[in-house]
């Protein structure tokens, strides 16, 4: 089998792939979860959730896709099998996009209480998630770039941890998370990168997957999710999602979710009732999608007044 990530293959091999391992032993030693999470930079636990919360969630989430035609309707709706989304073009994306983040089956997985007290054991106190969530939907053929969250979400603190939670069984070539693995290079090479701010600086991805390893001289981890799984990570975590080449055309649904203690200030980009996130006139909606547009490899599509899509053809 062949994976890839941003459209570059990887290499397979031993000394360049490896396993997250996982840390359930772990759960309720809370110096031991931060002593790892320090040494690692990531934390991944069999079946933290419920499955029936996460089931739930997705057919929340997959039933809203399915309406605007982002589900062949020739198969089950939850197989996920990827339709058209000819609707997406006509439709107030700005409503859609927030329906599914506010979702409350969703919303349970995201404030689910033993996601929350393995967030309150490594910050050491009460937590809060932040207000805004992120769904990802990855078509076939889609992935994520390579980056760490802290340029983007750390102007109220550093003080964060995210948590990438595979909403169904997600398979290493349907689009599985990877963490780069941490090695004595790890802070010197994103020193500078850490220091950015994501919307003020304009940032993109860090690069080629396979010759970021090499520069940093690790291993990408990774494994084949299973519904329950959460992989939990530090804001200066390299990470990239390999590329979804599903044999039978079904997405991946995912979703991250971030945390801090509540006594901490908040970045206002993520907050409150209604948090600008990147702009009014962007919504998160990932993914290239069918719709022949030159910008779309990006996770923010611009939107009108009324909250439709902008093809930039």
């Amino acid at each position: 089998m062949k994976l890839f990530s941003n459209g570059v293959e990887l290499d397979l091999s031993a000394d360049a792939l490896g396993d997250l391992e996982d840390s359930s032993e772990l759960l309720n030693d809370a110096a031991a979860l931060r002593t790892k999470m320090a040494a690692a930079g990531h934390l991944f636990f069999r079946g933290l959730i419920e499955e029936e919360i996460i089931q739930a969630a997705r057919d929340e989430i997959l039933y809203k896709f399915a309406i605007i035609g982002e589900i062949d309707p020739r198969f089950p709706i939850n197989d996920a099998i990827y339709g058209n989304g000819d609707a997406l073009q006509h439709i107030n994306l700005r409503a859609f996009t927030r329906s599914v983040r506010d979702g409350m089956a969703y919303c349970r997985v995201v404030r689910n209480e033993t996601l929350l007290n393995l967030h309150e054991r490594l910050l050491g106190g009460k937590v809060r998630p932040f207000d805004f969530r992120w769904p990802r939907f990855a078509r076939p053929g889609e992935g994520c770039g390579v980056h760490c969250d802290g340029p983007y979400l750390t102007r109220g603190t550093d003080r964060i941890y995210s948590s990438w939670i595979p909403l169904g069984d997600v398979a290493r070539e349907e689009g599985a998370l990877m963490i780069l693995e941490r090695g004595p290079k790890h802070h010197r090479l994103l020193q500078n990168y850490l220091g950015k701010d994501a919307d003020r600086d304009g940032l993109q991805w860090l690069g080629d997957p396979r010759e970021l390893r090499q520069r940093f001289g690790t291993r990408w981890l990774t494994t084949n999710f299973k519904s329950g799984d959460v992989l939990c990570f530090a804001m200066d975590t390299v990470h990239a999602a390999l590329d979804n080449h599903s044999a039978t055309g079904r997405c991946r649904l995912s979703s991250d979710s971030r945390y801090q203690l509540a006594s901490e200030p908040l970045d206002e980009r993520w907050n409150g009732s209604d948090p600008p996130a990147h702009g009014r006139d962007k919504v998160f909606f990932p993914g290239l999608g069918s719709w022949n547009n030159k910008d779309f490899q990006d996770e923010w599509k611009t939107v009108d007044e009324q909250g439709r899509l902008i093809l930039q053809r």
